[in-house]
């Protein structure tokens, strides 16, 4: 009777810890774009690692569950532009943590750049308490 009970236990410890080495390890990457009167009548696309991910309008921002890691965020104006992406902003995600991401637009000149810059959570609340969440970022066609 005691050996049953052994491996009945065996069994459950071996099932729990496979559980947890199949899950994925993920952190959250808020995207936020309060970029002012700079480019509001278009869309702005964000790229993770190359691949599309949202399309923002002004004064909104949108939250994804991305791979822990290091990963590369940039950005390239919609409506008519060159559609040259930003220079990519390498940022790391922890698992289980929160990364704050704030699209910049800065003018020199005639010439509007827009970048992405990492935050922290003190100055993302002020962004984010004025924005609203865009949940569907890719609109199906």
């Amino acid at each position: 009777m005691k050996s049953i009970k052994f491996f009945a236990f065996l069994a459950l410890m071996l099932t729990l810890s496979f559980n947890g080495f199949s899950q994925d390890k993920t952190g959250q990457v808020y995207l936020i774009r309060a970029t002012g009167y700079t480019g509001m009548a278009v869309n702005y696309k964000l790229y993770i690692d190359g691949q599309l991910v949202c399309k923002l309008k002004n004064k909104s921002f949108s939250v994804h569950d991305i791979s822990a890691g290091e990963h590369t965020i940039s950005v390239s104006s919609g409506g008519i532009s060159n559609g040259k992406k930003s220079t990519p902003l390498k940022f790391t995600v922890e698992q289980g943590e929160v990364n704050y991401i704030s699209i910049v637009s800065t003018q020199a000149g005639y010439v509007n750049k827009i970048t992405c810059q990492e935050i922290t959570k003190n100055s993302a609340d002020p962004l984010l308490a004025k924005a609203t969440e865009n949940k569907n970022c890719l609109p199906v066609k």
